[in-house]
């Protein structure tokens, strides 16, 4: 066991160096631990880092503030929904990351975030800006201030998206919207596909629409092309360009696992075991809503960030021996 330790920990150093050498991994931590590259708030690290550089910001139940990020970077929380969606074990801790208000402001092109939560508005001010796997509880702004282009908006929960001003080629894809979508704004242009858009209405313009589930008024404009969804309204929409293939009178109940009770929470939306109409009803093939993807990008319960994790650590000392065993799970 002494030899098997010794190799795990020889191995999580050597990829830990491999990494330091094409970039900087730089710790978000307001827990009391401090240490070269350890930083109590978001913005700290973020003024400290160099492009490309990672943050990692890890769990916590103090939010880690604000953040308005000029640089490429890649910014990397714990995930979401970590109890709730136990069995199976997702993180050795429960506790998720919590940033405040977050601006992509010129400079950050190309920047992610992932596996965070938000508890207020997020905005978008510039190009290739990639949202995925981040719980958002408040709206996330499109197109801050000026048009910008290819934001990746993927596998997030969300309250709600619209732009300030125009957003081009824009993809928005397997997420759970539990608010609003007003995506309307002229210049506003992408795909909207394989989303579960719940208790709210949805407006969009020059979109493609398709493998959707909506719970709630959808209003297209006369430039949308829309065709595979699923409707829990009894007539469909006139607007558009309407395929073959839409369907109306769909219920909840017929195509989730849960929809009412409390707390609500990602889990309600896995397709229910059984009859369901939405298995296989999509474009070639997919399953609709937020879990259907022909790509591999369906929607990931938990939040979890597509990079290996530590969901248990056990270790023991026998005598001038140490016995570590490491849980580890892949989450692309």
């Amino acid at each position: 066991m002494k030899n098997l330790s010794a190799s795990v920990l020889f191995l999580l150093l050597a990829l830990a160096v491999q990494l330091a050498s094409a970039q900087t991994i730089r710790r978000v931590n307001n827990s009391g631990i401090t240490g070269t590259n350890i930083y109590g708030t978001v913005q700290a690290a973020h003024d400290a880092a160099a492009s490309g550089d990672i943050i990692q910001v890890e769990p916590s139940t103090t939010a880690y503030g604000n953040l308005t990020c000029t640089k490429p970077l890649t910014i990397v929380g714990p995930g979401y929904f970590l109890g709730e969606n136990q069995p199976p074990a997702l993180q050795a801790s429960t506790i998720d990351a919590t940033l405040s208000t977050v601006v992509f402001n010129p400079g950050s092109t190309g920047s992610t975030i992932s596996g965070v939560v938000g508890n207020t508005t997020w905005y978008i001010a510039t190009d290739n800006i990639t949202v995925q796997r981040c719980r958002l509880q408040g709206y996330l702004y499109l197109g801050y201030n000026r048009v910008t282009n290819s934001a990746v908006i993927r596998q997030n929960y969300m309250d709600g998206i619209q732009p300030s001003s125009g957003s081009t080629n824009s993809l928005i894809t397997n997420n759970i919207i539990n608010g609003n979508v007003n995506l309307t704004a002229v210049g506003t242009t992408g795909e909207f596909t394989n989303n579960t858009v719940v208790n709210t209405s949805v407006s969009l313009n020059a979109f493609t629409v398709r493998n959707n589930y909506f719970n709630n008024n959808f209003t297209p404009t006369a430039n949308t092309n829309w065709d595979y969804n699923f409707f829990t309204q009894s007539t469909l929409p006139t607007l558009g360009t309407i395929g073959t293939h839409n369907t109306a009178n769909v219920p909840l109940a017929s195509v989730f696992a849960q929809t009412t009770g409390s707390p609500q929470f990602d889990g309600w939306y896995k397709l229910k075991t059984g009859t369901n109409p939405a298995v296989g009803a999509g474009q070639g093939g997919v399953d609709i809503g937020a879990t259907g993807s022909a790509t591999g990008y369906g929607y990931r319960f938990g939040g979890l960030p597509a990079m290996p994790a530590i969901y248990q650590l056990n270790q023991a000392v026998s005598g001038n021996t140490l016995n570590v065993t490491l849980g580890t799970r892949s989450n692309n």
